[in-house]
């Protein structure tokens, strides 16, 4: 009998508990992490440990990895971790997922067209962000596409294992890297590729998904069929295998499938619009409609995921998770006891005016996570409703929410706002009309939501607003000390303006002035950096708070001959499109600095690299979350809670406090 040699070994923090799948040259395990007491994937890759020594193979799969684990998205399944250990094997961490992949879902049964298409929008939306942030997956098929026990879809293996197979030689004559099933012509010629080659695929799946098989097969298992058919023949329309699909839904399979690229969409979201529009379906341009699937067993507690902590946390900080973690014991302890027929009676919440409590006061108790359960029952889902899916901050925040309530063992869904006012309100309802059980809102504008939230509170339904400058309408508001988080950078700006430009610097603000609490968080960057740099000039305030609001006014600036050396932005997104405006102007970007709030993986590459980013003060994103999904439970649960809980900011990101966390960490 064959023993698997990599059985209960330990790989850097993970302990290999069982073999989950295999192919090409990689295995998948579940196994443990103990530092956090959750289960993972570990994906390995075996190497030859000539390969693993060289130094320019161990930083491509480092740039690699990195590019990848910042793909921060509802629909791309994170990566917790990587590394090459011994030159033996590369390994890379993730997320444990036990709903199966599309490829098991099309062995049990056929999907009907509406099926297909939400499983489609939901991986198209997370491939078209991943191209946005110039990475092509190059390898999708059905068995890269996951689901979690609530149905919602997930891209993974974005090309790290297929550029280690390219590394070792795996490429030559006769041997391609790849599922030729699903690949590109271009991609099978050894052509460069973009984003469209990716396009190609989604359109095999799609085919796949509609039909019950890949655009071109071959009955003798012959691979050069196979790629001889993608390079030549064009595909048998889809309503000549099945007459139920619509003209305009094959036409969309059609386009994509173009041997041209020119030809194909231009990028997913446009291929998913195209299909949505085809069926009559009305989606904003990055909605997620859930994903039903069969039913799977509950998570044991060793399987659930907690609370994913930087190496250094406060004290208070540990104690807060693993108050949390004890209280989720506790509550799957009471569960079990709990005898079947026991009732539980459920009442209203009350919500105390005007009384403020803090994050770390906020975790629910076992007795609140059970009538929590009873509440939301087995068809019920809290609805998380977005700003936007576009920033990193906000995508990692649903993700977060999502982790969360699984771990209360509460169902929930994304419904995305695309940064649109009116949009929100349709995405609010549209989860109402859903049967939404609580909702936790990222609000864009009060005013415009006034009515609506108003009739949510009429309907007596649990509110969570993500904002504490604001009517609660009968819910918990969630906030921060924004002038506090605007003050800190400010005064970092200050700080440089005063060391490094003798105490002068021409200042513009990335503002926000539709939401009061980003106004706030402007005005205490102003306060700030005419704190410590009294000399400095405030030009004025500017649109901000998202990419293509801070391009398009640093442009602006910029095309009217505005001089200015100093950018104070109220978020990192904000941040983002001011680099890229100045980017496209060719600005040397030492010759201006930005100090921002958020402290973005991508925010702290550029402050790594003294790109325009000088500063950026981390608003404590993961803590916000929890304390959301926290008060929630609270909530169903019928509990007694402030009207406010406010969330500490953490540090103040900075090139010199990033080289002494990973001095410490080496």
């Amino acid at each position: 009998m064959h023993t698997d040699q990599l059985m209960g070994r330990q790989v850097n923090a993970f302990t290999i508990q069982e073999r989950i799948g295999k192919g090409g040259m990689a295995s998948v395990y579940r196994a443990h992490q103990s530092s956090v007491n959750r289960s993972v994937a570990l994906k390995i890759i075996t190497l030859d440990p000539n390969l693993g020594e060289r130094d320019e193979f161990r930083a491509r799969f480092a740039l690699e990895a990195q590019m990848i684990a910042a793909l921060e998205h509802i629909h791309i399944l994170p990566i917790y971790d990587y590394g090459i250990v011994n030159n033996e094997i590369a390994y890379i961490a993730m997320r444990l997922l036990r709903g199966g992949t599309l490829a098991d879902m099309l062995e049990r049964e056929p999907l009907d067209i509406e099926r297909a298409a939400d499983i489609f929008t939901q991986i198209a939306r997370g491939l078209n962000y991943a191209h946005s942030k110039g990475v092509i997956h190059r390898d999708l098929k059905p068995s890269n596409i996951l689901f979690d026990d609530s149905g919602n879809a997930y891209l993974t293996d974005f090309g790290l294992a297929k550029m280690v197979e390219t590394s070792l030689n795996l490429t030559k004559s006769g041997n391609i890297v790849g599922t030729p099933a699903y690949m590109s012509p271009e991609q099978l010629r050894g052509d460069p590729i973009d984003h469209r080659a990716d396009i190609y695929s989604m359109g095999c799946i799609l085919y796949h998904m509609l039909i019950g098989h890949p655009p071109f097969e071959a009955s003798d298992s012959n691979v050069v069929s196979v790629i001889y058919q993608h390079l030549e023949k064009a595909p048998l329309p889809p309503s000549q295998l099945n007459p139920n699909i619509p003209p305009l839904v094959e036409n969309v399979v059609l386009t994509a499938l173009q041997k041209n690229p020119q030809d194909r969409f231009a990028n997913a979201d446009a291929m998913a619009d195209a299909l949505n529009e085809a069926l009559g379906r009305k989606l904003s341009t990055v909605s997620f409609p859930a994903v039903h699937i069969d039913s799977k067993p509950a998570l044991t507690e060793a399987e659930t995921h907690p609370l994913r902590a930087p190496r250094r946390r406060s004290k208070r900080l540990y104690a807060v998770i693993a108050g949390v973690l004890i209280v989720l014991l506790a509550a799957l302890t009471a569960i079990v006891l709990l005898p079947k027929n026991t009732p539980i009676h459920l009442t209203p919440p009350t919500v105390l005016a005007d009384k403020t409590g803090v994050a770390s006061d906020s975790a629910p108790s076992a007795d609140e996570i059970t009538r929590a359960q009873a509440r939301v029952g087995a068809n019920g889902f809290i609805a998380y409703i977005t700003c936007n899916q576009t920033s990193q901050y906000h995508s990692a925040q649903a993700r977060e929410i999502g982790e969360f309530a699984t771990q209360y063992g509460i169902k929930s869904r994304i419904y995305d706002s695309d940064n649109k006012k009116e949009a929100e309100i349709s995405q609010i309802e549209r989860a109402r009309a859903d049967g939404v059980t609580g909702l936790i809102v990222c609000p864009l504008d009060m005013t415009t939501l006034k009515d609506t939230l108003t009739s949510v509170q009429q309907a007596m339904l649990p509110l969570v607003l993500m904002t504490s400058n604001a009517a609660n309408y009968g819910g918990v508001l969630i906030g921060g000390d924004d002038y506090l988080m605007g003050l800190e950078a400010g005064r970092a700006a200050g700080r440089i303006i005063r060391d490094e430009m003798s105490g002068r610097g021409n200042v513009i603000i990335l503002d926000y002035p539709d939401l009061d609490y980003l106004v706030t968080r402007a005005n205490g960057l102003e306060d700030g950096v005419l704190e410590i740099a009294p000399g400095a000039h405030v030009i004025g305030r500017y649109l901000g708070a998202t990419s293509d609001n801070g391009e398009q006014s640093v442009s602006k600036l910029i095309s009217d001959g505005v001089k200015f050396n100093v950018i104070l932005s109220i978020n990192d997104a904000g941040s983002y499109g001011a680099i890229a405006a100045m980017e496209k102007a060719n600005i040397d970007p030492s010759s201006v600095i930005i100090s921002s709030i958020d402290a973005e993986s991508v925010a702290r590459q550029y402050i790594q690299n003294s790109h325009f980013m000088r500063a950026s003060v981390d608003v404590g994103r993961m803590m916000f979350s929890q304390t959301a999904v926290n008060a929630m439970i609270k909530l169903l649960a019928g509990s007694t809670l402030p009207e406010t809980y406010l969330v500490p900011p953490g540090q103040v990101v900075t090139r010199d406090n990033l080289n002494a966390t990973e001095s410490a960490a080496s």
